[in-house]
């Protein structure tokens, strides 16, 4: 194999390496997700191929002017396809790992041309920086993740810096990189300082949306929390008053029941005692869901709310005060559950209505919210 060819080869081995890395670790894949991670690996083997084929027939010029076809779009398309979420939150993706590509790209330039004799240079370099910056995405991954799915406009305007530096590189490659490559890795840091100083600000933003989003969270908890605990009170207010209520008649209705014993009238008596007891049957305390008060009161707010609408409700939940996890985070899980179960069973017939809510604690926490719907 000619020496020349097998350095491209490599080139071409360590970006689509890097780059595919990458892009999986900035795309939410479908489910089942092996499944889909199989898939997009497979369209992304593909392209690899023809770019080897098309980097060993071509001189670098003609490929570097095609790559926006051999490589851009179909790691897009492939990418669209298998990404859970669709639009341009993709093309942020896509977006940002090309810049990264650039950077890499420009330090093995800008070595290069301080060692011309050395080609395989270029390799290493762009597989060091590729290496270095990998750590700087894995960085950049967890904030992302948690922005991309509680932000549903902008994207657009975040690609554009991203989209600016690879068409701005990609000219760069195709008019100043064979004349001087010197200047050329000059230009592309510079308009990549630009990028990267775009990113820090993206980067703050996301922390900052993150931040926003958990405090709205935690307000929406607080507010579920205060509903579900005041509700709570007013049903043990309201049983205090019906029993102090029932101890007050309860004289009376012993003196009843006195008077027809004397009489013998068994049947007065059995229906005054079986009023006596629905009475109390409905003074009866409220139910006490579960050992953990914060947990007890949320779900007991639901519960309500189920048994308002007409849904049966059975449930079995074995939480006690002490917790592997926070109970206000835990109490925001039953609360989302419980409320879309609820919602759920609007749709189908009053007879058909049924939520089944289990927890338990050992061997480990686990939380199972079933309806008819």
């Amino acid at each position: 194999m000619d020496y020349n060819i097998f350095l491209k080869i490599m080139l071409t081995l360590v970006s689509h390496g890097f780059l595919g890395s990458y892009v999986m670790m900035l795309t939410d894949f479908k489910e089942p997700r092996r499944v889909w991670k199989l898939r997009w690996f497979a369209g992304v083997a593909v392209v690899f191929i023809v770019n080897i084929i098309l980097r060993s027939l071509l001189d670098e010029e003609s490929y570097v002017s095609l790559i926006v076809l051999t490589v851009t779009i179909p790691y897009l398309l492939i990418t669209m396809l298998c990404s859970r979420i669709k639009g341009m939150r993709v093309v942020f993706c896509i977006c940002t790992c090309l810049w990264i590509g650039c950077l890499g790209e420009a330090n093995a330039i800008f070595i290069q041309t301080l060692f011309p004799d050395y080609m395989w240079v270029r390799v290493l370099t762009r597989a060091v920086s590729y290496a270095l910056l990998y750590l700087a995405v894995r960085k950049f991954r967890g904030y992302y993740f948690d922005v991309y799915r509680i932000l549903d406009r902008g994207w657009g305007v975040l690609c554009l810096p991203s989209i600016v530096t690879y068409l701005t590189t990609i000219y760069i490659f195709n008019n100043l990189l064979t004349v001087d490559p010197l200047p050329a890795s000059i230009v592309i840091y510079s308009v990549s300082a630009v990028c990267t100083c775009v990113y820090i600000l993206i980067y703050l933003f996301f922390i900052r949306a993150r931040q926003l989003y958990e405090l709205k969270n935690s307000r929406d908890l607080m507010s579920i929390q205060i509903s579900a605990l005041k509700r709570h009170s007013d049903e043990n207010r309201e049983a205090e008053e019906k029993m102090r209520v029932q101890r007050r008649d309860m004289r009376r209705q012993w003196e009843q029941i006195e008077g027809l014993v004397r009489q013998n009238d068994k049947s007065a008596i059995l229906d005054l005692i079986g009023a006596a007891q629905k009475r109390l049957d409905e003074t009866a305390p409220p139910v006490k869901w579960c050992g953990n008060s914060v947990i007890n009161a949320v779900v007991s707010s639901y519960f309500y709310r189920a048994k308002q609408e007409g849904i049966a409700v059975e449930a079995k939940l074995v939480v006690s005060e002490s917790l592997p996890v926070d109970a206000t985070e835990l109490s925001m899980v039953f609360a989302n559950a419980l409320d879309n179960a609820i919602k759920a069973c609007g749709a189908l017939p009053k007879e058909e209505r049924k939520i089944i809510c289990k927890c338990i604690q050992s061997p480990c926490l686990m939380l199972q919210i079933e309806n008819t719907y």
